[in-house]
């Protein structure tokens, strides 16, 4: 399943998310997050965790609320949110290929500033290269209890590291958090500018939120030139 994520084709979008101009990390912002689910390295060498969530927020509210508010902005000039992007397991979602600013902010500002240095320095332990991730995919998930998508079913995403950014606030929505088959029947529940990452070959789904709505921005990410070793790490995190 890996593989799909490096074959020449699919890389060919990471070039629509690669920023113009890389930054350093942000001043200020607290990058340590809360390891859960330890693992080694492929080769054995190196402890690590296959799951990382930020102890603090890394994102600011004013930047989350544009991303909501051009979501539903083109949502309702286009008649909806897509349904259908992802065949197996779809989500209610807008690529961020169709939301121009978010993609502006989300490309040059929050991966070169904030996402990929937090991966960097967490999955240094597993990466041959850390500072060789590169999202391929990213899309706003809606899920809303009294009209839509309110779960997403257990499944395992295609790529090396997947990530989610808390939209919204915990008091807006009941329940929902993603679950991981590694951590038992409860799940992780991010407050808005919450980073989760993942092993994007752990099992895990979106709990049902049970009132309010939730939002979240999701990314799919692989170690750019190292497609073997992607696939001995995809393998060596399945059942974990």
């Amino acid at each position: 399943m890996i593989s799909e994520r490096q074959i020449p084709q699919y890389v060919e979008t990471m070039r629509f998310f690669e920023p113009r101009a890389w930054r350093g990390p942000r001043e200020n912002v607290d990058l340590s997050a809360t390891p859960m689910v330890a693992v080694s390295s492929v080769d054995g060498t190196k402890e690590g965790h296959l799951i990382y969530h930020s102890e603090k927020a890394v994102f600011q509210e004013g930047e989350l609320d544009a991303v909501v508010r051009e979501c539903e902005a083109v949502a309702g000039d286009r008649g909806g949110w897509t349904t259908s992007r992802h065949a197996n397991y779809p989500t209610t979602d807008i690529p961020l290929a169709e939301l121009p600013e978010a993609l502006e902010w989300f490309r040059n500002d929050a991966l070169p500033s904030v996402v990929y240095p937090y991966l960097a320095r967490h999955y240094a332990f597993a990466a041959p290269n850390p500072n060789a991730f590169r999202v391929v995919d990213s899309f706003v998930v809606k899920y809303n209890a009294t009209n839509g998508q309110r779960e997403l079913k257990p499944h395992r995403d295609g790529s090396v590291v997947s990530f989610n950014i808390a939209l919204n606030s915990l008091d807006d929505y009941q329940d929902g958090g993603t679950w991981f088959d590694g951590l038992g029947p409860g799940s992780v529940r991010s407050d808005k500018g919450h980073l989760l990452s993942h092993a994007s070959g752990m099992l895990h789904g979106g709990n049902a939120i049970t009132a309010g709505v939730r939002y979240i921005l999701v990314a799919f990410v692989i170690l750019q030139s190292y497609p073997d070793w992607a696939v001995r790490w995809y393998n060596h995190v399945r059942n974990k």
